[in-house]
């Protein structure tokens, strides 16, 4: 029931999310927990996050804003390129949950940061659709993707993304490629200058390399995060079965989009793989496509029992794992 109110209203949906979201964060800021490490082993900017994490409620209020803003383009994107066919405020919904349902997740932290500029890179990789000279969009994918990387380095599998796109929705040339490339690295080049020159000793070559090292992982789950780990792998199932058989429904352009979550979904896997320390930050990022694919499914399917049963799931799921 509640499901189908937010479908056929949208402006109570984005309400919804919104009040929903304030709430989760509200009570991590006013509820005195352990603040988490600052995660500065993933990202070339840790002088920057070192300084942040020493300020909680800044941190608070920089990250719940990049979250807004971030869903918010994501939604905006999604809309403007019709890539679901309907209006919807789906898509910032299930981002904004998605990204507030663990006490790691609230605040400001690379993979947040990186994340907002993935998703202004998809924007520059489909408006360089079907356009003759696309050389600007295709330098601004790599740009982006390379700003994502100073963030957070594992974001530079990301690149591979960016080419399988090219060679999914247009026919790359050598030019193409070679902008991507010039776009991803030009980031670098200005950062590490400014190390060289005000920061020599810091170990930026050491950080990128730490990443291809292998780490041990440590599991250790309470029945909180096993609920919330089980609702979500239920709901990605289902509705990542449904979007694969929906693809074919689309008119060329939206295949092409939906075959590009799907690498992006792959690809994510490579950066939470080569991230040092694999919690529920490092999935961070599946948020982006996770957020369409969960919209897509919610969206269309015709069925009424079981994506109600799964979305009042997923909503109790976060609230179990958030305040108990």
């Amino acid at each position: 029931m509640l499901l189908k109110i937010f479908k056929t209203n949208p402006l109570l949906l984005l309400i919804f999310g919104i009040a929903f979201c304030i709430g989760l964060w509200a009570a991590i800021v006013l509820r005195p927990v352990e603040i988490s490490h600052p995660y500065t082993d993933v990202t070339l900017l840790a002088p920057f996050f070192d300084w942040i994490h020493s300020f909680p409620l800044v941190k608070e209020i920089l990250g719940f804003a990049t979250l807004l803003l971030m869903a918010s383009m994501w939604n905006r994107i999604i809309t403007r390129h019709t890539l679901l066919g309907n209006s919807t405020w789906l898509p910032f919904f299930f981002m904004i949950v998605l990204l507030s349902c663990r006490d790691s997740l609230i605040g400001f932290y690379p993979a947040l940061a990186s994340s907002l500029f993935l998703v202004i890179f998809l924007d520059r990789l489909i408006s360089s659709y079907k356009k003759e000279r696309a050389l600007g969009d295709i330098f601004d994918s790599g740009l982006f993707v390379g700003i994502a990387t100073l963030f957070y380095i594992p974001s530079m599998v990301f690149l591979v993304l960016l080419w399988i796109g090219l060679f999914t929705i247009r026919s790359i040339n050598w030019r193409e490629w070679l902008c991507s490339v010039i776009g991803f690295l030009i980031p670098f080049a200005f950062t590490f200058t400014y190390n060289l020159v005000f920061f020599p000793a810091y170990p930026w070559y050491n950080k990128i390399m730490s990443e291809f090292q292998y780490h041990t992982p440590h599991f250790s789950f309470s029945w909180e995060q096993i609920t919330m780990i089980v609702i979500i792998a239920l709901i990605a199932i289902r509705g990542l079965w449904f979007y694969v058989n929906k693809i074919m429904d689309n008119v060329v352009k939206t295949q092409r989009f939906w075959t590009v979550i799907l690498w992006f979904l792959l690809i994510a896997l490579g950066s939470v793989l080569i991230c040092p320390v694999k919690d529920s930050r490092a999935f961070s990022i599946f948020a982006i496509p996770g957020s369409f694919v969960l919209a897509v499914y919610f969206l269309k399917t015709k069925a009424k029992f079981i994506p109600e049963l799964l979305f009042l799931s997923l909503l109790a799921g976060v609230i179990i794992s958030m305040f108990f």
